[in-house]
């Protein structure tokens, strides 16, 4: 969940953007920077949430490259198969790991994190200020990017897992700060969230922190996660706005045939 100053932060930073587009705000040469995008719910439920997201694959509005990814696992090294770290394929295609490892998060230690994409290859990076760290690399991707989805989940718990909480704080982009992200699960509800950053260059460099706690038994798998998802958008999305102002442009427009083919027939 955004805090209040990162969503003025974001506000404005849209508004600049908006004057831009329109061509009431000028300036030479600018440089090109990162934008906050808005999310809005593409479907009948208030807030941006999983459904959202896969129907924006689904309509080609965004299409993943690779995801960086953190999960709960078994809060361990090793066994039953499980990872906590891992680069992975789009999920259209299976989202199955290139590269995994396995990490001991403990319960409410800090962790840093970086993720560099050259363009060709990928660095996923988690460590922590002492001498644990596990290192990631893939040169399985080459394809151009222009977002990046970030995403927490934490599910809710049972009878002896009471609370599931996961957060990603410090966040910076290629030197730009773009908040934090987090989301709190209860014994009766799960809760995810999304931020998405637009206008990436081909290649960058993300840092930030992150931490995974609970309350009671420890969750298994993905009931805890985060994943940054880094992708193109080769088409717009188009905001409730724009949706709106389609829809009554048709309206005129086919009001207007359809006046035009009385015309004629009376004529």
């Amino acid at each position: 969940m955004l805090s209040v100053n990162n969503f003025i932060n974001q506000r404005k930073s849209l508004l600049v953007l908006g004057l831009m587009m329109l061509g009431l705000f000028i300036a030479p040469n600018p440089a090109k920077a990162v934008t906050l995008s808005t999310l809005t719910s593409q479907d009948a439920t208030p807030g941006f949430d999983d459904a959202d997201f896969r129907l924006m694959l689904d309509s080609g509005y965004f299409k993943e490259l690779f995801v960086a990814e953190g999960r709960i696992g078994n809060n361990g090294f090793g066994g039953n198969g499980e990872r906590e770290l891992g680069i992975n394929k789009d999920v259209k295609l299976g989202g199955s790991p290139v590269a995994s490892g396995n990490l001991a998060w403990g319960n409410g230690k800090l962790w840093n994190f970086s993720l560099e994409y050259t363009g060709s290859k990928v660095t996923y990076k988690v460590f922590d200020n002492l001498s644990q760290a596990v290192e990631l690399t893939s040169q399985e991707f080459s394809a151009p990017i222009t977002d990046i989805f970030f995403r927490t989940f934490a599910n809710k718990g049972n009878n002896n897992n009471l609370q599931n909480a996961v957060s990603l704080s410090d966040l910076v982009l290629d030197g730009t700060g773009i908040g934090s992200l987090s989301s709190v699960g209860s014994a009766s509800t799960a809760d995810v969230d999304y931020i998405r950053v637009a206008d990436i260059s081909a290649s960058f460099k993300l840092t930030g922190k992150t931490s995974l706690s609970w309350l009671g038994d420890a969750p298994g798998r993905s009931n805890l996660a985060f994943q940054i998802k880094v992708g193109n958008s080769p088409k717009s999305v188009p905001e409730p706005v724009t949706l709106a102002a389609i829809f009554v442009a048709g309206i005129a427009g086919a009001s207007a045939s359809k006046r035009k083919k009385t015309a004629t027939q009376q004529t």
